[in-house]
């Protein structure tokens, strides 16, 4: 019975985690799917599990192998999707490239396993940076044995954003870890960003503001252009707020000069957005007048 309740739990938990890294609410997800909200509610607290038959429209919809939500260990099960046949392995992969990693210590195994706080802090999380104009992409969290004991480190790419040998673990210790995870993510957002990414950023702005992007993005300005140019914009100190702008000032500058490079891109920008009566300028001074770190 033990088994079970773990199994239901572990189950529930997956579908949770994927269903918010997809920026699906249970509403959305469950209308999708054609059942109610109530019943996924019920998978994702542990007390039923779907129709087997179910199973491979769900891991369609949350981006995820079947194995994955079944906890099947073996790799050699092949999936059909679309007609063709895929490997646990090509999970894996997609898995193994996410711009975004918690990875720890075997000392922080124990802080994770049985606790589902992280599933909440994570929403809250993607939710407090979307105010700031930031989608967090995926989380991937995983135990690392290559690490100290007691060791975390926030990567991206599997370039090194942040690491920590924690003195001590206690209950708060998950909360602290994704405190810096998003501090990462606000302060080096650059190195996160990505063609992916920024497409999805321009068509949450296409809702409101049409004209903006219809027929420039990516017609005119290739997502990847538009994200070289906000990475080298954001290593300035300029906020993603300011995408929008970017867009602008790019559309007009490729319109009138279509060979302008990058750096001249990101100059014109920087003309237009670090003006000494913008907000993000004006603090900036002060802290450094009151000799705050920057």
């Amino acid at each position: 019975m033990a088994d079970k309740t773990n199994e239901l739990k572990q189950f529930g938990t997956k579908v949770s985690v994927c269903r918010q890294n997809k920026n699906m609410t249970q509403e959305e997800m469950a209308g999708r799917l054609g059942i109610t909200a109530q019943a996924l509610s019920k998978w994702e607290r542990g007390i039923s599990l779907p129709d087997i038959a179910m199973a491979a429209d769900i891991s369609r919809l949350l981006g995820v192998s079947t194995d994955y939500l079944l906890g099947v260990e073996t790799t050699a099960v092949t999936e059909k999707k679309d007609g063709k046949v895929h490997f646990e392995t090509e999970d894996n992969l997609r898995l193994a490239m996410e711009p975004l990693e918690l990875s720890f210590g075997k000392g922080l195994l124990d802080t994770f396993v049985g606790n589902n706080r992280y599933v909440d802090i994570v929403a809250a999380t993607r939710a407090k940076l979307s105010r700031e104009g930031i989608l967090m992409p995926i989380v991937r969290i995983q135990d690392n044995f290559q690490l100290d004991a007691q060791e975390f480190m926030i990567l991206s790419y599997q370039n090194i954003l942040y690491s920590e040998v924690l003195e001590t673990i206690d209950e708060n210790t998950i909360e602290y870890m994704f405190q810096k995870l998003e501090e990462c993510v606000k302060n080096k957002y650059y190195e996160i960003i990505n063609p992916d990414i920024i497409r999805e950023l321009v068509e949450n702005l296409k809702i409101k503001y049409p004209a903006l992007i219809e027929g420039v993005v990516p017609e005119r300005i290739p997502y990847s252009l538009l994200t070289d140019v906000a990475k080298k914009v954001m290593r300035r100190g300029d906020s993603i707020l300011f995408l929008p702008k970017m867009i602008e000032v790019m559309d007009c500058a490729l319109w009138n000069t279509p060979a302008l490079c990058v750096e001249e891109l990101v100059k014109l920008i920087a003309q237009e957005i670090e003006r000494e009566d913008n907000f993000y300028v004006v603090m900036h001074k002060r802290k450094a007048e009151r000799g705050l770190v920057l």
